[in-house]
């Protein structure tokens, strides 16, 4: 074992060889082979670090230098900097860059890392390890001891003692540790190359998200998702290959496995907090080009799961939230809608106003944000179809199923209007069904502020016609809180008859009906309805404004009190009907979220 320095007198003798440049602040940590010091630089007023080598072999303190050669060599924000270097009698020490954190292995005593920070450490360590080889340093072996993660996630490289430049200058006496940080080849006595650099970063992001280090056995290497299902899929697939026992198998560079890993994530390490119009057309982009560019835009904040639907007002994706660990609904808009600035700042405006929203019928809005040209919301997930997914696949509902959604629906949007919100596309696209709780209404607010007040109000549905909007809103006239419960009624008797009560092949011909309120004759099609509702229903469906309720209290209220409880005697009621959707081999096509 080497001669070893002692603490007695340790820093006044550190001082006197400094000289007046630098004070010493404080010891901070030491190990077995250096004491660590926090310092000031007098002359250029930054804080730095003291490294001193402990061992005062000639050997130890030649290797001590030669890992100060390395590091001088590199100048990358994720490896320590070393400014300079010097020797007095039998001390050995190096002036770097302080850097504020702590060690990977002391954060891992609190568990595993937060996924987005986990994204920032790899994009840190494997651009570090990129520019190392560019210098001709393989690093070899990254102990978690020697990575220091700042609050952000960010980690930066202090320890090149057992790289390639130093190899030469390793004390016989010296038996590594930390082998399951090292690649095969490394344990074995070779060299190494850029893909055993790449083995040595895999094992320290495997530690980082699942508190656990890699087997040394490459065989019982559990993949990360089975320790910790929130991890995104993507980490399986890119640390089965970075843990290849042959390296052959493996990334041939850490540039290769960089961009495996950001054509996912991104190489996006903030959160996404842009919002603004697209930064050019991709009307000609493909959908995998589509999807890969959210993929990228997304970054730290979601991992794409898989699509759900599209609509008026662009795609839906299942997406699982990385900061919060969850599974979300994410809307990402149509880039055609959002085109025009005044567009955007309405859509973040009435996305505030939503957020505000609060009701057990109602889709809760959590987020917006936008990079790359994108721009997004994400919401509570509904596991249910949509109402017209409901009906096409069961057929109309039962007149009480209906009293139960028009219940519902008048309750959310009573809130929604003494807030002032008035929804402006109320349509079964946009009524989902959740078998626990009911009803949920989405998309408030997004009809007004992406199709503003243009040609026929901004209606739409999925069809392309406006079959269940006001006649107000078809005219463009100025619109209240009416229109909604207008709408909802339509909806209403869709639900009974599986048809809208207006159609027809433009909005023209669907206004010319509405405004002879002639409706289907509901009790010749459906006696089950029965007068009391059929009336209640006409009412809310009347052409002039002022004939109709004049609010979802009203509605309500008609229901309660002039619709008797009808007994159906077809069909379950749809929240079964909803559940049963979700039973495996009961299941059609995913629902889509419609628009």
């Amino acid at each position: 074992m080497p001669d070893v320095l002692t603490d007695d007198g340790l820093s006044t003798r550190l001082e006197e060889a400094l000289g007046a440049r630098y004070r010493l602040n404080r010891l901070v940590a030491r190990s077995d082979y250096r004491v660590l010091y926090a310092a000031t630089d007098r002359v250029l007023h930054r804080a730095v670090s003291v490294r001193v080598n402990v061992f005062t072999t000639t050997e130890a303190r030649t290797w001590f230098l030669r890992e100060a050669e390395a590091l001088a060599r590199l100048d990358h924000p994720a490896i320590r900097h070393v400014y300079d270097v010097g020797t007095r009698d039998d001390l050995a020490w190096r002036i770097g860059n302080w850097i504020e954190g702590e060690g990977l292995d002391l954060a891992m005593r609190r568990g595993p890392r937060p996924i987005p920070q986990v994204h920032v450490l790899a994009r840190g360590v494997l651009g570090a390890l990129e520019h190392a080889h560019s210098r001709g340093v393989i690093v070899r072996r990254i102990l978690p001891s020697s990575v220091i993660v700042g609050p952000t996630g960010r980690g930066t490289l202090t320890d090149l003692r057992h790289s390639s430049h130093t190899i030469a200058a390793i004390p016989a006496s010296e038996r590594s540790t930390g082998v399951a940080y090292m690649a095969p080849e490394v344990r074995d006595g070779q060299p190494g190359d850029p893909a055993s650099d790449v083995y040595t970063a895999g094992a320290i992001l495997y530690l980082a998200l699942t508190a656990q280090e890699p087997a040394e056995d490459q065989e019982r290497i559990t993949p990360p998702t089975q320790l910790r299902p929130s991890i995104p899929r993507l980490f399986d697939r890119l640390l089965a290959r970075a843990l290849q026992t042959d390296p052959a198998r493996r990334y041939h560079t850490a540039w290769e496995m960089y961009e495996d890993f950001t054509s996912d994530a991104g190489e996006v390490a903030s959160q996404a907090i842009f919002i603004g119009p697209p930064e050019g057309a991709q009307a000609l982009e493909s959908d995998a080009a589509w999807e890969k560019r959210l993929r990228r835009a997304l970054g730290d904040d979601y991992e794409l799961l898989d699509k759900l639907g599209r609509g008026g007002f662009g795609r839906v994706y299942r997406v699982r939230d990385l900061h919060l660990e969850r599974v979300v609904a994410l809307k990402v808009l149509d880039s055609t809608l959002t085109a025009e600035p005044e567009a955007v700042e309405r859509f973040r405006r009435e996305a505030q106003l939503a957020a505000r929203l609060r009701h057990p019928h109602v889709v809760d809005i959590f987020d917006i944000g936008g990079r790359y040209g994108l721009i997004w919301y994400t919401m509570e997930l509904i596991e249910g179809p949509n109402l017209a997914q409901q009906v096409e696949r069961h057929g109309p509902m039962a007149p009480d199923e209906v009293m139960q959604l028009l219940r519902e629906g008048l309750a959310a949007l009573a809130d929604a209007h003494r807030l002032g919100m008035v929804h402006r596309d109320i349509k079964p696209e946009n009524m989902l069904l959740d078998p626990h709780d009911g009803l949920k209404i989405t998309d408030f607010g997004l009809a007004l502020a992406l199709r503003g007040d243009g040609r026929f109000g901004g209606a739409t549905s999925r069809s392309g016609t406006p079959q269940f909007a006001s006649p107000e809103q078809l005219l463009g006239e100025k619109v209240d809180q009416r229109t909604d419960l207008y709408s909802l009624a339509a909806v209403a008797v869709f639900s009974l008859l599986g048809r809208p009560p207006f159609t027809g092949r433009t909005p023209h011909e669907i206004l010319a009906r509405q405004t002879t309120d002639d409706l289907p004759p509901l009790l010749d099609e459906r006696p089950a309805i029965g007068p009391a509702l059929a009336a209640v229903l006409a009412r809310a469906l009347r052409a002039d404004p002022e004939a109709r309720f004049a609010s979802a209290d009203e509605f309500l209220q008609a229901l309660a009190y002039e619709a008797q409880p009808l007994q159906a005697a077809e069909g379950r009621s749809w929240t079964d009907a909803a559940a049963r959707w979700l039973r495996p081999g009961t299941r059609s096509p995913r629902p889509r979220r419609g628009s």
